[in-house]
């Protein structure tokens, strides 16, 4: 999917590529499929580029190398939120899942290991027991071959690995979005404080 390209973020970065190209805005705004007038509006800073564009711009910049390509802007919190939250469902899901696979590993293991001595103490006239043994046996080996097997544990714990990964990542987003918010707040009550103390000092001069 096309990126929703922020120019801002590295002034004139239009201009310095358009530059490096040797194109007019009007070449430019061709090649990108956007008007002259979008052109020289994201080169000053006044809007962003269409996300339409982002792929074409990408293809452009292939041809000027040392030019790298401005940020994708950061996600809107609100998805990060919900992804956030999917990822810890889907921890719960998978973390119980793996559960349940090794504890029927184990049990197919206790059984298997267990069945040969039973089988050699059976009487030899012990028919039924000996298809009770078979089927039970028959049962573990299934067991280690699906959710049980050490190939399947060892996906699963890959996926929960990458899982737990992703939820770190979100958190530190999260928290690094928090203290940008906090400073920002910050920096908004000192300003008004600033315009208050103003204030009173001009009336008491007054």
């Amino acid at each position: 999917m096309p990126r929703s390209l922020r120019i801002p973020r590295v002034p004139h970065y239009l201009a310095l590529l358009r530059a490096a190209l040797g194109l007019t805005q009007a070449q430019l705004a061709g090649g990108l499929g956007v008007s002259r007038q979008t052109v020289t509006q994201v080169e000053a800073g006044e809007r962003q580029l269409p996300p339409a564009a982002g792929l074409r711009l990408e293809w452009l910049t292939q041809a000027r190398p040392g030019l790298p390509l401005p940020p994708a802007p950061s996600p809107d919190p609100a998805l990060l939120r919900t992804r956030a939250a999917a990822v810890a469902y889907e921890i719960g899901q998978l973390s119980r899942r793996l559960a349940r696979g090794q504890a029927r590993a184990d049990r197919a293991l206790r059984w298997l290991r267990a069945a040969p001595g039973l089988l050699a103490a059976l009487p030899t006239t012990a028919g039924g027991d000996q298809k009770w043994l078979a089927a039970v046996s028959a049962e573990a080996e299934d067991a280690l071959e699906g959710e049980g097997s050490p190939a399947r544990h060892r996906l699963l714990a890959a996926r929960l690995a990458g899982l737990r990964a992703e939820a770190t990542a979100l958190a530190a987003d999260e928290a690094s979005d928090n203290a940008a918010d906090d400073a920002a707040d910050d920096a908004a009550d000192d300003a008004a404080t600033d315009d208050a103390t103003q204030t009173a000092a001009s009336l008491s001069e007054d």
